[in-house]
């Protein structure tokens, strides 16, 4: 009984190496955000990505935690990581929109403006 113990232990250890996926270079390395020259501000550039993408749920009704209607929020939602966890859809947040992995309708934003709202974060969240 002890030597089947230890030989479906063995067997699975190494089935568990076998699959498992091997860290390359790239897979680590992050691609340096192409941020655009003039300072980008909430009111011309951003607010309209939200508009767009996200005030159907995230409204003044705050149905859905955040008024992305106002600058507040927004800048509320980004210090805490949630806004760029939820549209980058990294592992331990919940992807906005919410069933974007599963739906066609429901997709990621477009790379472009991720992009856009992760530097203007980094350069400060201007008005």
């Amino acid at each position: 009984m002890k030597k089947l113990i230890v030989i479906l232990a063995a067997i699975s250890i190494f089935a568990a190496c076998k699959t498992s996926k091997k860290t390359t270079s790239e897979d680590t390395l992050q691609k340096p955000l192409n941020c655009p020259d003039k300072e980008l501000t909430f009111n011309d550039d951003i607010k309209q990505i939200f508009k767009k993408n996200c005030t159907k749920c995230h409204n003044k009704n705050e149905k859905a935690g955040y008024n992305f209607h106002k600058l507040e929020f927004v800048k509320k939602a980004a210090k805490s990581g949630k806004l760029l966890g939820t549209i980058k859809h990294i592992k331990d947040y919940e992807p906005m929109p919410r069933y974007a992995p599963f739906l066609k309708y429901a997709s990621k934003l477009d790379q472009e403006y991720i992009d856009k709202i992760e530097c203007w974060i980094n350069s400060g969240m201007k008005e």
